[in-house]
């Protein structure tokens, strides 16, 4: 599978403790990635590095075939790759303007905005809740917003940190349709779960990753965590 994202010689120290120290971190173009570990393993921060978002002390960065280090790979970090907090902020708009927001940051015409949001909110099963507030929705149905935000924006890849902490099983199972749906439609995506034997298969049929405190424990634990996954890939932490 061709990668379309690779991080080398990552470390992060955080108040003079190694956070991370990851030799090599490989995303394939298309893949769905789980990574689950304790909290406190350095989960969010390292999707946070990924989104340009948090600053690594050092990183060497693949992405679409060019390596440079961290630095000059931040633009075209913030540009590709979307974060989504396990809390998604919702501005106190309604739920179409939430999902418009992006795309009217990117400066499209109004007409094409409309349009996509229509699509989006189809896409999605929102259409009932277009014109309510999004403040005022439930945790999955904010969910459902952030990821369809996400989506109309066309990421190259969708980092989600903890996006099924605290839903019910209905919501559970939406949120599940949804990261499906954007993985057929070719957008790499990495979940993150405090849940060490969250069950990957709805989702993630490419890699599962097991992260614990350290970088010792965080080498050996791949192993374990991977092993009798369908279809699954080790990566080279």
């Amino acid at each position: 599978m061709t990668s379309l994202l690779r991080l080398s010689n990552l470390r992060k120290n955080i108040a003079g403790r190694c956070l991370l120290e990851i030799p090599e971190f490989d995303i394939p173009a298309g893949a769905g990635i789980v990574l689950a570990g304790r909290n406190g393993a350095g989960k969010s921060t390292l999707l946070r590095i990924l989104a340009g978002l948090d600053l690594p002390d050092r990183a060497d960065v693949t992405y679409q075939g060019r390596t440079t280090d961290w630095h000059p790979a931040r633009p075209r970090l913030q540009r590709d790759v979307i974060y989504l907090h396990q809390h998604p902020c919702m501005f106190d708009r309604s739920v179409a303007e939430n999902i418009a927001y992006g795309l009217q940051r990117a400066g499209l015409p109004q007409a094409e905005v409309r349009s996509r949001v229509e699509e989006a909110l189809e896409w999605a099963g929102l259409g009932q809740l277009a014109a309510r507030n999004a403040r005022c929705l439930s945790g999955g149905e904010k969910q459902r917003v952030g990821l369809t935000r996400a989506q109309v924006l066309s990421p190259k890849l969708l980092l989600l940190d903890e996006p099924l902490a605290n839903l019910d099983h209905e919501s559970r199972a939406q949120t599940f349709l949804l990261i499906r749906r954007l993985r057929s439609e070719g957008i790499s995506t990495l979940v993150t779960s405090h849940e060490l034997q969250v069950k990957v298969r709805p989702w993630a049929t490419n890699t599962g990753i097991c992260a614990k405190r350290g970088r010792a424990n965080i080498q050996s634990s791949i192993r374990s965590c991977t092993a009798g996954m369908p279809n699954a890939t080790s990566p080279r932490l």
